[in-house]
C-alpha cells in the first residue's frame, strides 16, 4: 500500500470458531487505495466470493509462502480481463481461477488491485494473509512487515480468572476471578484476558506471546504464529468459549484441554494446570510479549491451603473427548469422533414430538461449537413426494439449513455447533425473484429463498450470458433473507442495439428448485 501503515487488527486475534487469519490495514475509510505485492512472484489465484474473502488475490513467492490480499474493490485490468473470461465461460460469479507461474508474474511493490470493502467486511480496509505455500499454515504477517510498522506499547492484563480442576481456589470449585489474597488446593488452572495496544490507535490486538510462570519455572507458554486452518475452530477450547458467549471477552487459558492439539499452545508435563499440593506461597507470574518485544509482567501469590475436595461426578450424557460418541434416539442419529471436543463436554438431550416430518431434536441448552463437522442423521417419519427436497434445518435464533443427504429414509448432514434444535423439512418451493430496475442499462433483482437458500443465479440477455453480482453481503450458500443483485449491460459482452432484447434470469436454491423471470427490454 501506498500510505502510512496502521493496523485495525493484527494476526491470531481470538474470534468466534476462528482466530483472525492475517492483519488489517486501514486505507482511511475509503476504498480504491492502491495495493501492491510485498514481494516478488506471481498471481497464482484469485478469488471471488469464497471464504468470506471477497474479492481476493493470492500471490505465490518464490521463497515458500504465498500472500493473500482480501476486501478488494477490483483488480488491475490485466486481471479484471482474466476473470471475467474465467465468469463467463463458466456462467457463474464466484470465482476461482488458477494461474501458472508464467501467466501473471510480479515484482515487488508492484500494482495488483485496489483495496476495498467486499465479501465479510464491515468497513473499507485491507486484510492480508500469509500463508506457508506447502503447509497452507497461517503465518502473522508482521513477521515479513513488522519493520514498517511502528509499536512501543506494550499489552495490558485486564483480568485473570482460575479454573479448578478437580481443586479449590478461594475456597470454590467453580470458576472464579483471581481476588486481593488467594488461595489453593490440588489441580488448578488459570486464563487470562488482555488486549495488546499501538500508539496513535484505539483499536485493541491480540497477544503474540504469553508464558505463565511457576516459582520461576515456565509451565505454558502460547506463541501465537503458524496456525494450521484445521485447528482453527480449537480457538473455542483455548478460550473460555462460554464466557465468551455471554460477556464478549475472551479469557484464554494457560493449560492446555486434552482434546486441544493446536500447535501454538505448548506446556509442562502437567498441560499448565499447576497442583497446590504444599501448604506454602506459590509464586505466579505472566509474561506478555508483543511481536516487537514489548513486555507486560504481572506477579501475584496464591497460598497453598489445604482444603476438602468434593468429587466429580460426569453427566449421564456427555461427549468424550477421547472416543468416539455415538448418540441415538428412535429416528436420530449423531456421530461425534473422537478429538472433536477438547474436554469431556455434558449434553442436554430432548425431543419434541410436534407434527412435522420427524421430531425436533435439541442436544445442548446453549451454543456448543465443536472442532470439526459431526454427522447428524434425521429419519423422515412420513413419505414425501421427491426425498431430494428433504433437508435439516438448524433454529438457533434463526433458521439455517444445513442441507443433507438422503438414503433409506434418512438425511445426514453436518453439525458445527450442538446449540439450537433440528427437525427434517420439506422444501419444494422456488426461490422468490422481485424486479427493481428492468427499463435501463442497469438491471438490478432483489433475490430471497426462505427455506435452503440460494445456490446460484444466472443471467441471460437473447440467450447470451451476463453477469450479475450482489450488492449486499448477506448472500453465502446457506443464506436466508433478501439479497439485491444487479448487472450494468455496458460491462456485459452484450453490444447495445437499441432494439428490443430478452432478458432471462434463473435463480436456484439449494434443494436445486428454480424460478425463472423473463422480460423484455430495450438494449
Amino acid at each position: 500500500m501506498s500510505h502510512e501503515i496502521s493496523l485495525a487488527g493484527n494476526f491470531g486475534e481470538p474470534r468466534p470458531n476462528h482466530f483472525h487469519g492475517g492483519i488489517d490495514f486501514r486505507t482511511e475509510g475509503v476504498e480504491g487505495k492502491p495495493v501492491m505485492a510485498i514481494g516478488d512472484g506471481y498471481v497464482s489465484r484469485l478469488t471471488v466470493g469464497m471464504f468470506g474473502f471477497g474479492n481476493a488475490v493470492y500471490v505465490t513467492h518464490p521463497e515458500g509462502y504465498t500472500s493473500i490480499y482480501c476486501h478488494l474493490q477490483r483488480f488491475t485490468p490485466r486481471l479484471e480481463r482474466l476473470l471475467k473470461r474465467w465468469q463467463y465461460e463458466h456462467e457463474q460469479r464466484e470465482a476461482d481461477v488458477r494461474l501458472s507461474p508464467t501467466d501473471y508474474p510480479v515484482s515487488q511493490g508492484q500494482l495488483i488491485a485496489f483495496s476495498g470493502n467486499t465479501g465479510h467486511s464491515f468497513g473499507p480496509h485491507l486484510h492480508m494473509e500469509i500463508h506457508d505455500t506447502r503447509s497452507w499454515n497461517m503465518l502473522d504477517p508482521l513477521e515479513f512487515l513488522g519493520s514498517y510498522v511502528n509499536d512501543s506499547v506494550p499489552p495490558q492484563i485486564h483480568g485473570i480468572m482460575a479454573y479448578p480442576q478437580q481443586g479449590v481456589f478461594n475456597g470454590s470449585q467453580e470458576r472464579s476471578f483471581l481476588d486481593e489474597e488467594n488461595t489453593a488446593w490440588g489441580r488448578v488452572g488459570f486464563a487470562i484476558y488482555a488486549d495488546d495496544y499501538m500508539q496513535n490507535s484505539h483499536n485493541h490486538y491480540g497477544i503474540r506471546l504469553t508464558q505463565l510462570l511457576v516459582d520461576g519455572r515456565e509451565v505454558f507458554r502460547a506463541d501465537v504464529n503458524g496456525i494450521p486452518g484445521s485447528c482453527n475452530r480449537m480457538v473455542n477450547s483455548w478460550g473460555d468459549y462460554d464466557y465468551f458467549h455471554d460477556h464478549s471477552r475472551w479469557y484464554l487459558k494457560s493449560f492446555v484441554e486434552p482434546g486441544n492439539t493446536l500447535p501454538i499452545l505448548s506446556a509442562d508435563e502437567q498441560r499448565g494446570i499447576i497442583d497446590f499440593n504444599e501448604e506454602r506461597d506459590y509464586h505466579l507470574e505472566y509474561v506478555l510479549t508483543d511481536y516487537f518485544g514489548n513486555t507486560t509482567h504481572k506477579s501475584f501469590v496464591v497460598r497453598g491451603e489445604s482444603s476438602p475436595l468434593t468429587s466429580y461426578t460426569s453427566p449421564l450424557t456427555s461427549l468424550r473427548w477421547n472416543q468416539t460418541n455415538i448418540i441415538s434416539r428412535p429416528g436420530m442419529q449423531l456421530v461425534v469422533p473422537y478429538g472433536y471436543v477438547g474436554v469431556d463436554t455434558p449434553l442436554q438431550l430432548s425431543a419434541e414430538s410436534g407434527e412435522g416430518l420427524s421430531p425436533v431434536y435439541t442436544f445442548s441448552e446453549r451454543s456448543c461449537p465443536l472442532f470439526y463437522g459431526a454427522e447428524l442423521s434425521i429419519a423422515t417419519r412420513r413419505e414425501v413426494r421427491d426425498p431430494s427436497k428433504l433437508c435439516i434445518v438448524c433454529h438457533f435464533g434463526k433458521d439455517i439449513s444445513l442441507g443433507g443427504k438422503y438414503k433409506d429414509g434418512w438425511v445426514t448432514a453436518f453439525v458445527r455447533d450442538l446449540g439450537g434444535s433440528y427437525e427434517l423439512v420439506y422444501d419444494d418451493e422456488s426461490p422468490v425473484i422481485e424486479p427493481k430496475d428492468t427499463d435501463s442499462e442497469l438491471l438490478r433483482f432483489n433475490i430471497s429463498d426462505e427455506v435452503s437458500g440460494i445456490k446460484s443465479y444466472k443471467g441471460y440477455v437473447d440467450g447470451q450470458f451476463v453477469l450479475f453480482k450482489a450488492q449486499t453481503q448477506s448472500l453465502t450458500t446457506n443464506a436466508q433473507g433478501t439479497t439485491l443483485i444487479a448487472c450494468r449491460l455496458s460491462n456485459t459482452p452484450v453490444k447495445r442495439t437499441g432494439q428490443q432484447r430478452r432478458l432471462k434470469l434463473v435463480v436456484t436454491d439449494n434443494r436445486d428448485n428454480q424460478q425463472t423471470f423473463e422480460t423484455n427490454i430495450k438494449y
